[in-house]
């Protein structure tokens, strides 16, 4: 007889939770915590804003800085529109943002004053020009538009692209100081669409100085000034030559210029052949033929 070990009952493999070290399980109790602490936020959130706004509102703003073209009206409105909590939780950036929409403004600056105060400090633009149409443009060369209203008097003009604002200004400045020196001083100055600069003075008469070269024709016609007033009261300077000028009197059509016909060679207007300067001052002036580019005459009779 053959004697055999019963076959041993096996017990069902027991199933259990993975163990988790002590350090793991710590950090997995924080995030839960951390995750219900931000759950109790969000459904409070609404209510503690209504609790601060209720408790420590903002009662009091405050304007720091030199204010003359704007009024305490338009920043009340724009802060008026973006306050919405209570001094801890105000969104100090959007207020900001708001007041610096305003056109005059150059910058802006929030800040909270404890306990119910808000600090807005303030500074303007300090225009310089007016610009194009119904904008006005800084020292810095910053163009901006208020209302047409709160445009000043008495402003000089300047005119151009947007983008070229800094060029105009600086060319303004620089000419007006080496105009200064002849007496003169500019009330209007263009950098039109094709490149071309001219300007007006308070002399009465305008300068054109075109595309190309403009240092070198502003310092001739400097040079040229006295001979041009002695011989009578200009209405126009044209400074398109290679190296000489031509001039339109006030009350007359009459114009002096270079040899080898008028600017850009495009004929004199009707009814206006020009009449010389002296010969010995048209020679000093005028010594070489016409100019170099294809604008049009510069005046119309």
């Amino acid at each position: 007889m053959r004697w055999f070990d019963p076959p041993q009952s096996r017990p069902a493999p027991a199933f259990s939770l993975p163990r988790l070290e002590p350090r793991l399980a710590w950090r997995f109790l924080k995030g839960l915590s951390g995750l219900a602490l931000i759950l109790a936020m969000l459904a409070g959130g609404h209510w503690l804003l209504q609790l601060e706004s209720q408790y420590l509102p903002v009662r009091v703003v405050s304007i720091e800085g030199e204010v003359r073209r704007m009024t305490l009206q338009q920043i009340q409105e724009r802060v008026g529109m973006t306050l919405e909590a209570g001094i801890l939780t105000q969104d100090l950036a959007t207020i900001q943002a708001a007041i610096k929409e305003l056109p005059w403004v150059d910058s802006a600056g929030v800040r909270r004053a404890w306990p119910d105060r808000l600090v807005i400090a303030v500074s303007e633009h300090k225009p310089l020009a007016r610009w194009g149409e119904g904008g006005l443009v800084t020292a810095e060369g910053v163009v901006f538009r208020p209302e047409r209203h709160e445009i000043p008097a008495g402003l000089p003009q300047l005119r151009g692209p947007d983008d070229q604002a800094r060029q105009v200004v600086r060319r303004y400045l620089a000419w007006g100081q080496l105009l200064k020196v002849r007496g003169l001083a500019i009330q209007t100055l263009e950098d039109d669409p094709r490149g071309a600069w001219t300007l007006t003075t308070d002399g009465g008469f305008t300068l054109l100085l075109g595309r190309t070269e403009v240092e070198t024709r502003l310092e001739r016609f400097l040079r040229a000034y006295p001979e041009i007033l002695a011989a009578g009261r200009p209405a126009r300077v044209d400074m398109r030559y290679s190296n000489g000028l031509a001039v339109s009197w006030s009350g007359a059509r009459l114009a002096a210029r270079a040899v080898g016909g008028p600017a850009e060679g495009l004929g004199y207007p009707s009814g206006s052949e020009p009449a010389y300067l002296d010969p010995a001052t048209t020679n000093r002036l005028f010594n070489q033929p016409g100019p170099p580019e294809g604008d049009s005459w510069p005046y119309r009779s």
